[in-house]
């Protein structure tokens, strides 16, 4: 397990907006490297320059996670700058939302490969330099999506849940290396997610995006709180209320959760 971010190395991908920019600014305050990767060259471009200070070396990586052979690009580049890599946040999505009938062959795809695929790619390509190192870890991102399906997020779902499943028996297999595998649910994140996804309908796009406005939790304090829990290398990390509910109903009464799921969905008009 990490026992401190200090003078680490920490691969994020996704780094260049929401979640993964809060991660790289808070481990970037605890005097961590930085290698971000993201699609987007001019946002990575900008969180480059914000965050490199003396004392860190920051870094930025355009990729496309959906592609092994990308990552596997960075992967070199990061071992020739850094001559390390720490921590792995797996952290690049797209989100869709859409009814299963309605998201194209190509749109469900898309979402597994970069949500999915992007996960497995990740590891493939740093775990030979993660385990050089025995207190490693990797962080994948998933969501409650993983525990209860939800209307309209049949690929979204599928991806999260697949995930977890990869990450747990990832966990299981390379636990004597020492490379720790954590999964973390986030709570509901108020991020451009929601509105850059797959949808089939405006009007729910904009129901799911004021949901998220309302309901959202604050970014840096869920960077913060996932760090702080990520040094003890738990398998997974749950943050917000509404998740520390739905987790062990999920697990204890799925049908009811589902039941539960089912009018919440409705009483959001979704």
């Amino acid at each position: 397990m990490i026992r401190t971010y200090q003078d680490r190395v920490a691969v994020i991908t996704g780094a260049g907006g929401g979640l993964g920019q809060s991660l790289a600014k808070e481990l970037a305050a605890r005097n961590c490297n930085l290698a971000l990767v993201d699609i987007d060259s001019s946002a990575i471009a900008d969180m480059k320059k914000e965050l490199t200070r003396p004392g860190i070396v920051v870094t930025d990586h355009c990729a496309d996670v959906s592609s092994e052979q990308s990552l596997r690009l960075v992967a070199m580049e990061v071992e020739n700058i850094h001559g390390a890599a720490h921590l792995l946040i797996n952290n690049a999505g797209v989100s869709g939302s859409a009814s299963f009938l309605n998201t194209g062959a190509t749109q469900f795809d898309r979402i597994m490969q970069v949500n999915f695929w992007g996960v497995v790619h990740g590891c493939r390509v740093f775990l030979p330099l993660l385990r050089k190192d025995s207190e490693a870890q990797i962080l994948n991102v998933s969501s409650c999506f993983a525990w209860l399906g939800y209307p309209r997020k049949t690929a979204y779902a599928s991806s999260k849940a697949a995930i977890r499943a990869f990450s747990e028996s990832l966990r299981c297999e390379i636990a004597e290396s020492g490379v720790g595998v954590t999964v973390l649910y986030p709570g509901p994140l108020h991020t451009s997610l929601v509105s850059s996804g797959v949808s089939d309908s405006q009007e729910q796009l904009l129901r799911e995006q004021n949901f998220l406005g309302n309901r959202g939790l604050p970014l840096e304090r869920v960077a913060r709180r996932c760090l702080d829990r990520l040094v003890t290398n738990p398998d997974r990390i749950v943050i917000g209320a509404d998740y520390h509910l739905l987790d062990p109903l999920s697990r204890l009464s799925p049908s009811l959760a589902s039941q539960v799921i089912r009018l919440a969905a409705q009483r959001a008009g979704f």
